[in-house]
């Protein structure tokens, strides 16, 4: 897991994060800013079908594959993706 090449980017902040699951029209909604996986850069599809996670500062998303492959490695807490605050992005989201 060392070698995996997703780990080549500054990703050193998102240890023992809490990260809230969403999907990719959630995002593309309340936070357009997020537009690719911050491990393999995937893009953001505007899809209720298309799972991601993000943590609590909203600095980036991250795939549903990346999150599962290092989820332990990087200490993870997942929250129930109920009270993400979407309006620090500068939405209208309530």
């Amino acid at each position: 897991m060392k070698k995996d090449w997703r780990l080549l980017n500054k990703v050193e902040h998102l240890k023992n994060k809490y990260i809230n699951p969403t999907d990719g029209e959630e995002i593309t909604k309340y936070a357009p800013y997020l537009k690719k996986c911050i491990f393999c850069w995937e893009e953001v599809q505007d899809n209720s079908h298309q799972w991601w996670f993000v943590p609590e500062d909203m600095t980036c998303c991250i795939c549903e594959e990346c999150y599962g492959d290092f989820k332990e490695l990087f200490g993870w807490k997942e929250l129930d993706g109920w009270d993400i605050k979407w309006n620090i992005c500068g939405s209208n989201a309530e």
